[in-house]
C-alpha cells in the first residue's frame, strides 16, 4: 500500500506487479493529470528506482511549471559588457564593517600628521611668514590734490545749500503762522459782530421802539388838533 500526497489531499493505492504504471493510472484517474505534468519525490528527492521503493514512505506530487524560452542568460552577458567597470572600491565595507574610504582618509591622516612631527623649524618659519603675509592688511596709499579739493568743495557748498533750504523753510513757516493768526482774528471779529448785530435786532424787536415812536407821533398830532379846534 502506497500512500500518494498532492497538496492537503491524500490517496491510497494497492500496487503489486508494476508500481509505476498503477501509481500513474491512479494518478491519472485522480487528479486528471499525466505523467508529463507532474514528477513524484520521496523525502525530498526524486524517485530513481521503482523496485526498492519503500511504501511506508508517503509519495508527493509536484506539478511541472511552464517555462520560459531562455536567453536570460545573453542578456545579462550583454548588458554586463555595456555596463563601465570601476576601480573605485571606498564605498565597500571589510569584514568589521566599516567603509574603506574611512580607512584610508585615517591612513592619510596619520601620514599628514607624521610629516608635520618630522618637519623642520625652518619650513614651520617659512609657513608661518606666508601665513602672516596672506593675512595681514594691504597697504593702499590713494594721493590726488585736486580730487582733495573738489571733494571738500562739494561738502561746503553742499552745507551752505542745506543751511539755506532750512531757512528758506523757516520763513515761509513763520509767514504761514503769521498769516494763519491774522486769518483766526479777522474771523473771530467777524463772529463778534455778528453776534452784536443779532442781539441788537432781538432787542429792537422785543422792545418794540419803531411802534412807541409811531405811537406817540400819532398821540401828539391828535392832541394839536383838538386844540386848534
Amino acid at each position: 500500500m502506497y500512500t500518494i500526497q498532492h497538496g492537503t489531499q491524500w490517496l491510497q493505492v494497492q500496487a503489486a506487479s508494476c508500481v509505476a504504471n498503477e501509481i500513474a493510472s491512479a494518478i491519472e484517474k485522480w487528479k486528471g493529470l499525466a505523467p508529463a505534468d507532474y514528477y513524484l519525490t520521496q523525502s525530498g528527492r526524486l524517485i530513481a528506482n521503482w523496485h526498492n521503493l519503500p511504501p511506508h514512505i508517503p509519495l508527493r506530487v509536484n506539478e511541472r511549471l511552464p517555462g520560459g524560452k531562455g536567453g536570460f542568460g545573453s542578456m545579462l552577458r550583454a548588458i554586463g559588457a555595456q555596463i563601465e567597470k570601476t576601480t573605485n572600491r571606498e564605498a565597500c565595507r571589510d569584514l568589521c564593517g566599516r567603509r574603506l574610504r574611512d580607512i584610508n582618509e585615517e591612513k592619510r591622516l596619520k601620514a599628514y600628521l607624521e610629516k608635520q612631527q618630522n618637519a623642520s623649524e625652518d619650513e614651520r618659519q617659512k609657513i608661518q611668514l606666508k601665513l602672516d603675509k596672506l593675512l595681514a592688511k594691504p597697504k593702499h596709499e590713494f594721493e590726488d590734490r585736486q580730487y582733495e579739493s573738489v571733494r571738500e568743495e562739494l561738502i561746503v557748498t553742499g552745507d551752505d545749500a542745506i543751511e539755506a533750504g532750512l531757512q528758506q523753510v523757516q520763513s515761509t513757516s513763520d509767514d504761514s503762522e503769521e498769516t494763519t493768526v491774522k486769518e483766526k482774528r479777522l474771523k473771530r471779529k467777524g463772529r463778534n459782530d455778528c453776534k452784536i448785530s443779532k442781539k441788537k435786532r432781538k432787542s429792537d424787536v422785543w422792545l418794540g421802539t419803531d411802534d412807541m415812536s409811531s405811537s406817540s407821533d400819532s398821540d401828539t398830532s391828535d392832541q394839536t388838533r383838538s386844540i386848534t379846534h
